[in-house]
């Protein structure tokens, strides 16, 4: 569930304000190139910036629209998912077939605890959820089990709804008769994502069960050596700038994004940079 929480605070706004104030600066540096310095040099380069901005900020709109709607159903399958896992066996299985039915010309037949009997296409299926952890994967005794139970039935086929990976040796004991399919985490998680797509209340109780983030963290984020190109660059832009407008308030955040690359270079070289040696380098935030 790590992957769907935003980034900083801090972050963004720093990105939000080093797009404005380059975009700024270069209007109008585009403009004092073409026609010289004067007002009219500045009021195209400002109506430019406001262009841009208005543009980038469309764009955006439209594609915070599509990621929500992705990041919801995603954030929404993972917890129907994580729900199912805690659910009666029999439950399970007849939610999977239920919503495998409206993907799929299935006809539900008998519901038990091992699997649910459909129909399709003239043949019988027994489609059955295995509630496992991620983690554990998928071993060729969990496919024998089904297989048997397959063969119980007088299906012809199964399909196992995995939520870990499916080991070579699993793989290998479903090819043989009766043949079982796998749907995958990932195929899961889509499916029961458009059907229960994530709402409000489930967002705000995700976001609050993050911890805080403690004085550390946010030196780490700010000193991660992954950064260090990005303060360089800025760093030489305004340095660039100040050697040709000779205004004075480009070289101090210049200086200061010349001296954060630097410092993420010195921690990139050194294996704990903090009192407490708890930074390796290995954690990305």
């Amino acid at each position: 569930m790590q992957d769907y929480f935003q980034r900083s605070r801090l972050g963004n706004a720093m990105d939000s304000l080093g797009f404005h104030f380059f975009t700024l600066v270069l209007s109008n540096f585009w403009f004092i190139l073409l026609w010289g310095l004067g007002p009219s040099s500045l009021i195209a380069g400002a109506a430019l910036y406001v262009m841009i901005v208005i543009l980038r900020k469309k764009v955006r709109d439209d594609h915070v629209t599509r990621r929500e709607a992705q990041l919801r159903a995603a954030i929404g399958g993972e917890l129907a998912l994580d729900r199912l896992l805690l659910t009666a066996p029999e439950k399970a299985n007849f939610e999977i077939a239920m919503l495998l039915s409206l993907r799929e010309p299935l006809t539900l037949i008998q519901a038990g605890e091992n699997g649910v009997l459909c129909a399709r296409k003239g043949k019988k299926w027994l489609v059955s959820f295995l509630q496992a952890p991620r983690d554990s994967g998928v071993s060729p005794a969990d496919v024998l089990k089904l297989q048997r139970e397959i063969r119980l039935l007088n299906a012809d086929s199964g399909l196992l709804c995995v939520c870990g990976k499916v080991s070579a040796e699993a793989a290998k004991q479903a090819e043989r008769a009766p043949a079982v399919f796998f749907l995958e985490r990932e195929k899961l998680i889509a499916m029961l994502g458009s059907a229960n797509p994530a709402t409000d209340s489930q967002l705000v109780a995700l976001g609050r069960s993050r911890k805080k983030a403690a004085p550390s963290h946010w030196l780490r984020l700010i000193l991660h050596p992954s950064r260090a190109r990005r303060y360089a660059c800025y760093g030489a832009l305004l340095l660039g700038m100040y050697l040709l407008t000779h205004l004075f308030y480009y070289a101090v955040p210049g200086l200061v994004c010349v001296s954060l690359a630097a410092a993420c270079r010195c921690v990139r070289r050194g294996e704990s940079a903090f009192p407490d040696g708890s930074w390796t380098g290995q954690d990305v935030p």
